[in-house]
């Protein structure tokens, strides 16, 4: 792999080439700039195309066998010992469709019947909506936000507020490392601290490590919410998967990382076992592909693409009057606060109508973000400086 030409490949994209692509981001508007879902314009590693080009050829797209299964698992735990420290053996991963249906299992059979779900907030969207879906109650905790390095905001988990609700009863919480939307790589101080609480209180951790291998800061690294000595594994999930870092999000199969009484518990249950068999062949044919050596090589160059676009987004953006850029230590999504400009009563519909820059709604990620919003920072330089026009001409 020539990582010239994969940044040269990245450089390439325009808008138009993307909306021939048809990926839901660069068609549920047509005509428009898309910076909202969580998906990558810059492709995946040539090892994983040329495996699922290989499984076309075979014909091999039917379900997904053991062997495969148990390929998956073994490269899972091998990548997270070398990548991040973490001893885990193949036999305490599980295949899963997705991150979501591995925190539905969790919340239907895996901790206490109806007890609440704290979700720190701002939060990926989906954390606020699904408790309810299983009869429990979600208790938002606003995080805490002080001023960076950078002189931009920096966002913390809200201990206090957290261990209020674990004392009035909470059940579960839902720790997302690196934090979709704000981009915080939690430090191990932090981890340390929710696992002191998790055991205190008889708390169950669902972790989403699911941008694990997207901390985009070189000064930073990734580390497991599990792999801290003092996280109960009788308390603790971890859920990843490769559809992040390269861009497989469609191919569903991550992973559900459990040992001692929660892998227990997970092996009890057919529910949660039948799960396994809704993985995707095709999906593990990915993730072997992306945690291979090349596949790893070309996540490399990624990371520093998507540091560099990082980088861009902070400069010009903090020059705005009125505008609150974050600077994301990982994942791809930035979190924007327009809340001294006149866009501000609602920052999505301003972006769409003044400059057909479609985001996520601040609103959708917790209360008291109304003037808020994430984009999605994952495209080529050509994409992104259009976005950043965008954004300045419509709150100037």
């Amino acid at each position: 792999m020539d990582p010239a030409a994969v940044t040269a490949s990245f450089d390439t994209l325009t808008p138009e080439l993307l909306r021939q692509r048809g990926s839901l981001k660069w068609t549920w508007r047509p005509g428009t700039l898309g910076a909202w879902v969580a998906e990558s314009d810059l492709g995946t590693a040539p090892v994983v195309t040329e495996a699922l080009q290989q499984a076309v050829a075979d014909g091999t797209l039917g379900y997904l066998p053991p062997q495969l299964a148990q390929q998956v698992a073994t490269a899972t735990a091998e990548f997270q010992a070398s990548r991040y420290g973490w001893q885990v053996s193949a036999q305490e991963v599980s295949l899963l469709p997705d991150v979501l249906s591995s925190l539905r299992a969790v919340l239907e059979r895996h901790s206490r019947p109806g007890a609440d779900v704290i979700v720190p907030t701002p939060a990926y969207m989906p954390f606020l909506t699904i408790p309810a879906q299983h009869g429990r109650r979600c208790v938002q905790v606003p995080a805490l936000k002080d001023s960076g390095a950078d002189g931009g905001p920096r966002w913390s988990l809200d201990l206090e507020g957290i261990e209020r609700a674990m004392r009035d009863g909470a059940g579960v919480l839902v720790l997302c490392n690196p934090w979709n939307p704000v981009g915080r790589v939690l430090s191990a101080a932090e981890l340390d601290a929710v696992a002191s609480l998790s055991a205190r209180y008889g708390v169950t951790v669902f972790a989403d490590e699911i941008h694990g291998p997207l901390v985009l800061d070189p000064a930073l690294r990734h580390v497991p919410y599990a792999s801290r000595p003092g996280a109960d594994p009788a308390l603790t999930f971890t859920a990843t998967a490769v559809s992040k870092g390269w861009n497989v999000a469609g191919l569903k199969c991550a992973q559900l990382i459990a040992s001692g009484g929660a892998r227990t518990r997970w092996e009890s249950s057919p529910l949660s076992r039948h799960l396994e068999m809704e993985a995707s062949i095709l999906g593990a044919r990915a993730a072997v592909a992306a945690l291979s050596p090349d596949g790893v090589a070309w996540l490399e160059v990624l990371r520093g693409y998507l540091w560099g676009n990082v980088g861009l987004w902070s400069q010009q953006l903090a020059q705005l009057p009125g505008v609150e850029p974050t600077r994301p230590e990982g994942t791809y999504l930035a979190w924007l606060d327009l809340a001294g400009t006149r866009a501000a009563a609602s920052p999505a519909e301003h972006l769409l109508r003044a400059a057909r820059l479609v985001v996520n709604d601040g609103r959708s990620c917790g209360t008291g973000y109304e003037s808020c919003c994430r984009v999605n920072l994952a495209t080529s330089r050509t994409v992104l400086a259009q976005i950043i026009q965008g954004i300045s001409q419509a709150v100037s």
